[in-house]
């Protein structure tokens, strides 16, 4: 097979990863992307929303003006199709995401070919395709999401710039550098500092002065852009990226900081790109950070790993900015170790089918997994808009426990609220913006009840007897903690629609993050009956949407149409 058509097939098979699966199937795998971003998104577009204590004009870390080319969008569709449903607005946002991937990938796997070669690109094209951890990442609506995106037009400049030295690309990367950290992660500013110590060991000083101006040129609009739309939006001087950095580093303490959420081992990290990269991506990556050519991209990236590491407070998409260098690498590193093998083609087209059938394999598993095991809330709210009802009388959806799970009021029909009920939580939940008077005076209020302390807020709760639909995990519950048992509903309560979820008790590791499909894994069963159940086993439990039947006969009338368990 040509070169031509191996990339006009990852091409195509790239566009409808990115355009088409990703935006329905993705899961949304962390709750701050549904409460810091989704929330507030809804709040621009529909005037309601759950709201964080980062959102409260008093601490203001979470910047609006991230938001607002989304919401230029949404607002743009609105206008052309008035009559979509609320949730089309979660779909085309994952489109763009996703076409924002496809075409800064696209980009540089030009870029690869021109400066490297062919297959080094196709290379990269086809670990970018194969990568679970992107598959889902590239579509999230996070700021570390948006930096790992422009972080690829990054290093297509940073290629270009090394291959021949010349100041516009270098300016160029570190536009896409700035961009990502002042409206995105301020942390991304780290990634750009090797190029820009390349650039000064390389060149005289007087070339270094000026490109340090026309950098500084750059940087200085966006900043002047982006604080200048914060601090309208808020009503006051409000530099988003230096609050951020203020509070998670200079101001962290036992009481606040990124710590009071959690604190995980050196290793995690290690452990979580074993699961968001296929093994030979990650055993071919290291081969590559020896590539005299890029050497600062390397460097970009241990130094990336090293500072993560011995945070104490650790994230998966903390490491989203290097995905792409990540890849780049492995391809690197696979053209390096095939060169050894040019005495022996039959060794070389082992070598190569093995990679290839692995790293699909792998990657296919893992992104079954996550779809399959993970995607059962965005199916169960989704069935809302089959319940809808011909009222404006407010409709309040309640969850207790899985209040982490709820994947954004995009998903909520006209006139619905989410609601928390008492489940044992003792973190601060979300509260609502408040939904009177115009949009500003609804960002600018400072809410009650907010904290930067993680501190439980009884106010945030909601009596569960004014609810009207309810979402919980079909589980057993603490009886002294939860208002709702999903196993014993009240008499004029009905079970309307649930989905199969990970039962993470009843399941091994191995079976949480990787699907085996249940005729292969019963014949596993077969040939290894003492050592297969030890360690595969995905048990599942049902997820499900409850309603109050006797408190609106349309639902009651609706239920026999649906499917119910």
């Amino acid at each position: 097979m040509s070169g031509k058509t191996v990339t006009l097939t990852l091409v195509l098979l790239l566009s409808l990863s990115r355009l088409c699966l990703q935006p329905v199937f993705s899961i949304i795998s962390d709750c701050d992307e549904t409460y810091n971003y989704w929330e507030p998104l809804n709040l621009l577009v529909r005037g309601f929303g759950k709201q964080t204590w980062e959102y409260s004009p008093e601490y203001s870390i979470r910047s609006w003006s991230f938001l607002l080319p989304f919401y230029g969008v949404l607002h743009a569709f609105q206008g052309i199709l008035p009559g979509l449903d609320a949730y089309w607005n979660f779909y085309i946002t994952r489109f763009l995401l996703g076409l924002l991937s496809l075409v800064l990938e696209i980009g540089l796997h030009w870029e690869i070919s021109k400066l490297m070669s062919m297959r080094v690109a196709n290379l990269w094209l086809f670990f970018q395709l194969f990568n679970p951890g992107w598959f889902h990442a590239s579509v999230e609506l996070l700021p570390s999401s948006i930096a790992m995106l422009l972080s690829i037009g990054s290093i297509k400049y940073a290629l270009r710039y090394l291959s021949g030295g010349q100041e516009k690309p270098f300016i160029l990367s570190m536009a896409f550098t700035f961009i990502a950290g002042v409206l995105g992660w301020p942390f991304v500013f780290l990634l750009g500092l090797p190029l820009c110590f390349h650039y000064l060991i390389t060149h005289k000083l007087i070339n270094t002065i000026r490109a340090a101006f026309d950098a500084g040129t750059v940087l200085t609009l966006v900043v002047i852009m982006v604080v200048g739309l914060d601090s309208l939006i808020y009503g006051k001087f409000t530099p988003v990226s230096w609050n951020a950095f203020w509070y998670n580093v200079v101001d962290a303490s036992e009481v606040s900081g990124p710590n009071i959420f959690g604190t995980e081992p050196w290793f995690y990290y290690i452990l979580n790109l074993v699961l968001n990269f296929p093994l030979p991506v990650l055993v071919l990556a290291p081969l590559g950070l020896f590539h005299r050519r890029i050497w600062p991209l390397s460097l970009s990236l241990l130094a990336w790993l090293a500072i993560f590491m011995v945070q104490p407070h650790k994230e998966e998409r903390f490491l989203y900015p290097i995905y792409g260098f990540v890849t780049l690498s492995a391809a690197v590193g696979y053209e390096k170790l095939v060169s050894l093998f040019k005495g022996s083609c039959c060794l070389h087209k082992t070598f190569q089918l093995g990679t290839i059938a692995t790293v699909i394999l792998l990657a296919t598993s893992r992104i079954a997994a996550l779809v399959i095991h993970y995607g059962a809330p965005l199916q169960v709210y989704g069935e809302l808009y089959n319940y809808t009802l011909n009222t404006d009388k407010s409709r309040n959806v309640c969850t207790g426990r899985e209040w982490y799970h709820f994947p954004n009021s995009f998903l909520l029909p006209d006139h619905h609220r989410l609601k928390f009920v008492a489940s044992g939580f003792d973190g601060l939940l979300p509260g609502d913006f408040p939904e009177e008077g115009g949009l500003l005076n609804q960002i600018r209020q400072i809410p009650p009840g907010m904290n930067k302390e993680n501190q439980f807020d009884e106010g945030k709760l909601w009596p569960s007897d004014d609810c009207d639909f309810y979402v919980d995990i079909f589980k057993p519950i603490d009886f002294f903690k939860d208002d709702f048992n999903p196993l014993w509903m009240p008499s004029d309560w009905d079970k309307i629609s649930c989905h199969k979820f990970i039962d993470v008790e009843d399941s091994k590791i191995l079976g949480r993050s990787f699907y085996v499909p249940e005729c292969v894994s019963n014949h596993l069963q077969e040939l290894f009956p003492q050592h297969w159940p030890k360690i595969y086993k995905a048990g599942q439990t049902d997820y499900c949407l409850y309603g109050n039947v006797t408190r609106f006969k349309e639902l009651s009338q609706k239920k026999d149409s649906a499917v119910v368990y």
